[in-house]
C-alpha cells in the first residue's frame, strides 16, 4: 500500500483565514460545513457518498461546493470540494487537486512543496508541527473549541451503490446473517477528553 503524507498550510477563502490540509491519501477535496455556512458558499446536492476515513469509519457527504476559490500563499486555487465534517480542519486538498499540479517536489523534513503553476515556480511552506490553538475560521466565528493537534487524516470516496458490490458474495452471506456484528458505522465516534 502506498504511503500517505500530509502538510498543513494556511489559506484564505473570501479573505477569511482557513486551515488547509494537503493530503496525498485523500482521494478528493473536502470542505467543512462550518466554512460553507459561515461564508455563504452554495452547496450543490449530490448522490449520497460514503467517505471512508483513515480510522475505518464511514461518514456521508453533505453535497458539493463547486468552484471554491482559495488562496494558499500566493497561489490561487479553484476546486470542487465535497462537504464533510472535518473536525479541526477547514479544508482538505486531496489527490484530485494534487494530480492537476504535474511534477511536485516535496521536502518532508522542511515541510515545503514546489511545483510550476502558469509557468511560475510556486513554493508552499507547511506549518510543520505547529499546533493551532484557535482555529482560523473558528476565530472568525469566535469559537475557541479547536485546540487539538491534527495527525494523519485521509479519506476515500465511494459511491453508495458500488460500496456493496466490492464485497465478495461469500462474505456478503456472513455479513447479512449477522447484521448487528458487522453493522457499518455511519458517524464519527464520540469525542473523548
Amino acid at each position: 500500500m502506498g504511503e500517505s503524507h500530509t502538510m498543513k498550510v494556511e489559506g484564505k477563502i473570501q479573505n477569511v483565514d482557513v486551515f488547509v490540509l494537503i493530503d496525498s491519501g485523500a482521494s478528493h477535496n473536502f470542505i467543512s460545513p462550518k466554512v460553507t455556512t459561515a461564508l455563504g458558499l452554495a452547496i450543490t446536492p449530490t448522490a449520497a457518498r460514503n467517505i471512508k476515513l483513515g480510522d475505518g469509519h464511514k461518514v456521508l457527504t453533505k453535497g458539493m461546493c463547486e468552484g471554491v476559490k482559495m488562496k494558499v500563499g500566493e497561489l490561487e486555487v479553484v476546486v470542487d470540494a465535497f462537504v464533510l465534517e472535518l473536525g479541526g480542519m477547514d479544508m482538505v486538498l486531496g489527490v484530485s487537486w494534487l494530480s492537476t499540479l504535474g511534477k511536485v517536489v516535496m521536502d518532508w523534513k522542511a515541510m515545503t512543496m514546489q511545483f510550476l503553476s502558469k509557468n511560475q515556480e510556486v513554493k508552499l511552506q507547511g506549518l510543520g508541527n505547529k499546533i493551532i490553538k484557535q482555529g482560523y475560521l473558528n476565530s472568525y466565528l469566535e469559537d475557541t473549541n479547536r485546540g487539538e493537534e491534527l495527525g494523519l487524516w485521509w479519506a476515500q470516496l465511494q459511491s453508495m451503490d458500488t460500496a456493496e458490490s466490492i464485497i465478495p458474495k461469500d462474505f456478503s452471506c456472513i455479513l447479512n446473517q449477522f447484521p448487528d456484528v458487522f453493522r457499518d458505522h455511519i458517524q464519527l465516534p464520540p469525542v473523548r477528553s
